[in-house]
């Protein structure tokens, strides 16, 4: 069940240093780690799960990361590929305060595209508003199941990473 709330800023920070402090322990101070998703955002709303998107330089290190994450108590996700995985803090539906991990390998278009993402959103205030008030309308609606929620704002999303992409693109040159 998708529940949104304006996010809690002080507690996601408190929450993604918590977790990062952990995470560097196995990990070491070599690996990328970044704050994603909408916590990282200000004035949004969505579900308040902290996303930390972790690079890792190749399979191998991938692997090792994977072991190290799910030896910390993190639940694999489906996706075992060899350049994105996913790892939830809690087996069953995650809410608000838990916490998604995303490994990928870095320079894939995987990573890249949550840290375009990002930066697209923390410098344009009407695009974050904009995403912002779709997951409400959705939730107002009465789209309140995790894979209806996810797959009704999949063609936003989608349009919203082209935005991103080009005006990264635009930037580089």
């Amino acid at each position: 069940m998708v529940h949104l709330v304006r996010q809690n800023k002080k507690e996601n920070l408190k929450i993604y240093h918590r977790e990062v402090k952990k995470i560097r322990k196995v990990v070491g101070s070599s690996v990328p780690i970044d704050h994603v998703g909408s916590t990282c955002l200000p004035n949004m709303y969505g579900k308040n799960i902290i996303d930390i998107l972790i690079g890792a330089k190749d399979l191998l290190e991938m692997n090792k990361i994977t072991k190290d994450i799910i030896d910390l108590g993190y639940y694999p996700g489906k996706n075992r590929g060899d350049i994105y995985r996913f790892f939830a803090s809690t087996e069953e539906e995650t809410k608000s305060g838990d916490v998604h991990i995303h490994l990928a390998i870095i320079g894939s278009d995987r990573y890249q595209d949550f840290l375009i993402l990002k930066k697209y959103l923390l410098e344009h205030s009407n695009e974050r508003k904009a995403y912002s008030d779709l997951k409400r309308e959705l939730t107002k609606k009465g789209v309140t199941e995790r894979e209806d929620y996810k797959k009704t704002k999949s063609e936003y999303v989608s349009s919203l990473l082209d935005r991103a992409r080009a005006y990264a693109e635009k930037k580089k040159a």
